[in-house]
Parts: C-alpha cells; structure tokens; sequence
C-alpha cells in the first residue's frame, strides 16, 4: 500500500498540473454562428409536416372514418361469417379436441 507521503506527492503533482492549462482563444464570432446554425436546423424540422394543413387534415379524418364504415359493415355482413365458417370447417380450426399447454 502506498505512504502517506506519496499519496501527497502525486495529490500535489495533480494540483500543480492545473497551472499548465492555458485560455483558449476562440474567434468573437464562434457564439453567433453557433446560434445561427442552431436557427437555421430548427426551421428545417419545421418545414416536415407544413404540408399537412388543416384542409388535408379534415380529408385524412373523412376518409379514415370511411374505410372504419366500410369495415364494420363488412365484418358484420352474413357473408363474412359464412366465409370465416367455412375456412373454419375446411382447415379443421373448430375441432373442440384440440389441447393446449397455454389453457
């Protein structure tokens, strides 16, 4: 294990590093053109969906809530039931002896 004296050696040789860090001189003008690229990439973002005004809005909703008409009638149509019956009976999914591990 190491002596106190050092364990100061090196906690002294860590201080001292610190007086060689020296100032960065940096353009005056670094600040301002960060802030202008910052601007610039959030005004691209918003540009994605102004396309999607409230007119396209207002036809996306009409025709989602048709084609949810449209499906309902369908699924609730005899003829869907008869079809799914019929599947049904010709791939033997109605077989009550089938067991399980999952029940």
């Amino acid at each position: 294990m190491m002596k106190d004296s050092e364990i100061n050696k090196k906690v002294n040789a860590t201080l001292n590093a610190v007086d060689a860090i020296q100032e960065v001189k940096v353009s005056p003008f670094l600040k301002g053109r960060i802030l202008n690229n910052l601007s610039a990439e959030v005004e691209e973002t918003q540009k994605v969906w102004s396309w999607f005004t409230p007119k396209y809005q207002i036809a996306t909703l009409i025709v989602v809530i048709l084609l949810n008409v449209y499906a309902y009638k369908v699924l609730t149509s005899d003829e869907y039931n008869t079809t799914v019956e019929e599947f049904v009976d010709t791939y033997d999914f109605g077989d009550e002896t089938y067991t399980s591990i999952f029940n």
